[in-house]
């Protein structure tokens, strides 16, 4: 059995251990004009997977364009605050625009592993996953063998077809109908 490596630090490590510390520098914020009301923003961000982070705007937000939907999903809260969800692994951008059309603020969404309590086994070629928070129960995971993924996703529907049902069922009731 392994634990999952946080992949930055597995990074850093070896950046340190070849000697280059410039392979360490995050990529910061960098200001341009954007020809309209605002400066236009660049960032970098780490997202987890399957998780949810709130970005405050320099500014209002009208529109939000995703590279890869598949990767991360952009959501406009209010007009200065962004909702950016990791889908799957990888790295996508994600344009900001004002209500005239300005771009405001540019960004490189990396989509990581960020679960704490997360276990991985690997069993030839198999990998399975687990929660332990603060039992292990097995997860439906990005690179796990499709007879886990299946049967998981499988119950998950079942479980959510009922609980649908069960709502329905109860607001039915509530209304009288």
């Amino acid at each position: 059995m392994r634990r999952s490596t946080n992949l930055p630090s597995a990074v850093a490590a070896i950046a340190l251990a070849l000697g280059s510390p410039a392979a360490l520098t995050v990529a910061g914020t960098y200001p341009a004009l954007a020809g309209g009301m605002y400066e236009m923003v660049r960032h970098d961000f780490a997202v987890g997977i399957d998780q949810t982070k709130m970005l405050r705007l320099e500014g209002a937000a009208a529109v939000v364009a995703v590279g890869n939907p598949s990767i991360a999903d952009a959501i406009i809260q209010t007009s200065d605050t962004l909702l950016l969800t990791g889908r799957s692994y990888g790295a996508t951008n994600i344009l900001v625009f004002d209500h005239d059309g300005n771009q405001t603020a540019s960004l490189i969404v990396n989509v990581v592993d960020l679960a704490p309590r997360l276990l991985t086994l690997n069993r030839g070629s198999a990998q399975y996953s687990y929660n332990c928070a603060p039992d292990c129960h097995p997860i439906l995971r990005i690179g796990d063998t499709d007879e886990v993924n299946d049967t998981i996703a499988r119950q998950t529907g079942t479980k959510m077809g009922l609980a649908t049902d069960g709502a329905e069922a109860t607001a039915k009731g509530s209304s009288g109908e």
